[in-house]
């Protein structure tokens, strides 16, 4: 049966909707909302029940004067259906942690731009990094910004007091030359310094997340192709409690092909990994204790024991991902490739992490520029590489 809620706007052509949502209890006076711009009909009223279905279950019985803590009860039950389970634990943690606890007993009409502001001062001056206010200025303006959308409240002022300024940091990285340097202090008669090996050299020749390697299964691993798939992550608590979760976006599913040197490494470890228990297709390729997988700390003590023996300075095993994306431009490989390979969305975020590292190549385009000029006015002419 057709919605009749739905209509067309006869200007745009586009479709919308207005919905009765009950009366606010603070007031007294009907609720109604209107929702436009769809391009599809299916689209609206997909809208429409999710609208009225929020408001059946009590989302939208709130108002603006609902206390920031009641609301943020149901936004975070809102906000976990949205996105990894990991990314809401941590998100869920800091909001609870920073957020809540001085906004919690503010009705929602009493947060205006200048509490938000005074906020992101006092986190300032208890010394929070600059960085990390602005993260959780984004967590708050998301919270408020559900809030508009679900007509609680009429404006955003999270969104009014603007963001503090990002402070640029410069990405910590190795040159190959320093993980060799690394590489050379451990013993690789030893397990646990052989396994603490394999997965740095690991991380830095091929710069996948933490969470993607911990998930990585032998059934991953092409030993035709050379090459392993990334299709998940692993969300690790401890040893016995641990799940595989979604990669970060759709673009971190790919495909990583191996250098030959990496690719004898991995397959000199699954023989050794055979004496230690049986190796199956499911087996947890970095996995030293009868295929469970690596503790997220374990990389961490590697890398602190190991770069205080070589005398090399030390880095977190994330900047590992960042050393090899460094370790590819120097190379000169095409940014697009880099970008595809470090499973990033697009050149831009690899621009915006990694730009300082290219200056060489402005001075490189200016060069091939003045050659080509020169050998116009010369009269030489270029050859061609298109086929």
């Amino acid at each position: 049966m057709a919605n009749e809620n739905i209509k067309t706007d006869k200007k745009t052509g586009l479709y919308y909707f207005d919905v009765s949502l009950g009366f606010d209890p603070a007031t007294g006076k009907r609720r109604r909302t209107t929702r436009r711009g769809f391009k599809k009909k299916k689209d609206a009223e997909q809208a429409y029940n999710d609208l009225k279905n929020q408001y059946y279950d009590g989302v939208l019985t709130y108002n603006q004067s609902t206390k920031f803590k009641n609301f943020i009860d149901e936004y975070l039950k809102w906000y976990k259906t949205q996105v990894r389970k990991t990314t809401f634990d941590n998100r869920a943690s800091s909001i609870k942690k920073n957020i809540i606890e001085i906004f919690g007993e503010y009705k929602l009409e009493q947060i205006t731009p200048i509490i938000v502001q005074k906020w992101q001062q006092q986190l300032l001056d208890n010394g929070k990094d600059q960085n990390y206010v602005r993260s959780l200025h984004i967590a708050l303006s998301q919270i408020l910004e559900r809030a508009v959308n679900l007509d609680v409240i009429k404006t955003n002022p999270a969104k009014k007091a603007g963001n503090v300024k990002r402070k640029r940091k410069e990405v910590e990285f190795w040159t190959e030359d320093e993980l060799n340097k690394v590489l050379d202090t451990m013993k690789l008669d030893d397990t646990l310094q052989y396994f603490g090996y394999v997965m740095i050299k690991f991380l830095f020749y091929t710069g996948l997340r933490f969470s993607e390697m911990q998930a990585l299964q032998w059934s991953d691993f092409d030993d035709i192709n050379k090459s392993i798939s990334i299709t998940k992550d692993l969300d690790y608590r401890n040893q016995n409690d641990w799940d595989f979760d979604d990669t970060k976006n759709s673009t971190s599913n790919r495909l990583v092909v191996l250098d030959d040197d990496t690719f004898d490494m991995l397959l000199k470890w699954q023989e050794y990994q055979k004496t230690l228990f049986e190796v199956k297709k499911d087996t947890f390729i970095f996995s030293y204790d009868n295929g469970i997988p690596t503790n997220k700390h374990f990389p961490g003590h590697v890398l602190t024991r190991h770069s205080k023996l070589a005398d090399i300075k030390r880095i977190k095993p994330h900047a590992l991902r960042h050393s090899h994306a460094s370790f590819l431009i120097s190379l000169d490989v095409n940014i697009i490739a880099i970008a595809k390979r470090l499973g990033h969305k697009d050149v831009q975020e690899v621009l915006k992490t990694y730009g300082h590292l290219y200056p060489k190549h402005q001075f490189d385009v200016a060069e091939n520029i003045n050659t080509h000029i020169q050998n116009k006015k010369s009269g030489v002419k270029l050859e061609s590489n298109s086929n």
